[in-house]
């Protein structure tokens, strides 16, 4: 009887120390963090853009594309490729009387819990309210000087209250303002920015029609803490807006690198950011295409990234990368070449 009772007692400890590892293997499943990969610290700063999606155009939006689901997806593969920052873009839709197109209680909710699991991953964020700048040529809208201050500023508060490491007031405002404006603008938006943020705060600004020697003559870039420029290469042929040739890319990326190098110096703002940096005009594409294919991109993009190491920048936020709905369906072929400049294979 007494080996019964041991042999019974025998199994019950086993059972519960099977129990016990089990629970331990749950808890550590839950809890630990995925594992992350040896970096290649090519940039202080290897960015990259979260979702491309740059209007609102209905509500429920942001649901849509923050939700959880989407959320770990691409934040796992923005780790698996090295990368430690995504670019958040708070997107409006302009009107013809200088007003906005939004939700802002629909996009604090979901973007408040983004930023809190791409911060649980190790992940920082740039925060950037954003209207499209591609609908300046067309002048189908305008954008209220007033308007736009008390959106970013609401922006910047939030940027604060969750800890977002980085935050511009916009993106290519100096086309969507009239000339005027903008280099004033920028001046005077940056000391309010600071009384309620206190990461951060950085240019984004358009290149290629010299809008950035209007904030240049009037000094606007002083006192911020990165210069920044969106780098997507485009050249005119014969009054054609493309890109035609590999070199092309190489020869529009190294003039604006030395441009960005000119205004660190001027005005001793050591950190160097290309935000973002993307390809649409690709041999006469754009107008059937704006994106062109993921491999033509990557070829493009590691020529970029190798030209922006060459001029040590702090870093890069790279517009389309992903193998996502918005980005580049199922292709990888950015994934793959991101990995070899930021992953140390075995």
């Amino acid at each position: 009887m007494s080996v019964y009772r041991h042999s019974r007692k025998m199994k019950i400890l086993l059972i519960l120390g099977l129990l016990l590892m089990v629970a331990i293997s749950l808890y550590d499943s839950i809890t630990q963090k995925e594992s992350v990969p040896e970096i290649i610290e090519e940039f202080d700063i290897r960015g990259l853009t979260w979702r491309t999606i740059s209007y609102y155009y209905h509500p429920g939006i942001y649901e849509e594309i923050y939700n959880r689901e989407s959320n770990i997806r691409i934040i796992k593969k923005a780790k698996e490729v090295g990368a430690n920052y995504l670019l958040i873009r708070v997107f409006y839709n302009g009107t013809e009387n200088g007003g906005l197109i939004g939700n802002d209680t629909e996009a604090e909710q979901c973007l408040k819990n983004a930023i809190s699991m791409a911060h649980d991953q190790g992940m920082k964020i740039l925060l950037v309210p954003y209207v499209e700048s591609r609908d300046y040529w067309d002048k189908k809208w305008v954008l209220s000087e007033e308007v736009w201050t008390d959106t970013v500023l609401k922006w910047a508060e939030f940027a604060e209250e969750n800890d977002v490491e980085m935050f511009a007031p916009g993106v290519e405002m100096n086309l969507i303002f009239e000339e005027n404006i903008s280099w004033r603008w920028f001046k005077e938006i940056l000391p309010k920015i600071r009384e309620v943020y206190s990461g951060r705060i950085i240019t984004a600004e358009h290149y290629d029609v010299d809008r950035w020697k209007i904030l240049d003559e009037h000094n606007a870039f002083d006192g911020y803490d990165c210069i920044g420029l969106t780098f997507f290469p485009r050249k005119e042929y014969d009054g054609v807006s493309d890109i035609r040739s590999f070199e092309d890319y190489a020869s529009y990326m190294e003039e604006e690198a030395k441009t960005i190098d000119m205004l660190s110096e001027k005005y001793n703002i050591s950190c160097k950011l290309a935000v973002p940096m993307g390809l649409d005009y690709w041999k006469g594409s754009y107008e059937k295409q704006p994106n062109p294919d993921a491999t033509i991109v990557a070829q493009a993009t590691d020529m970029g990234l190798n030209i922006l190491k060459s001029h040590n920048f702090t870093g890069v936020f790279i517009s389309h990368w992903a193998s996502e709905p918005d980005h580049f369906g199922t292709r990888v072929d950015v994934e793959i070449m991101l990995k070899r400049h930021w992953i140390k294979m075995e």
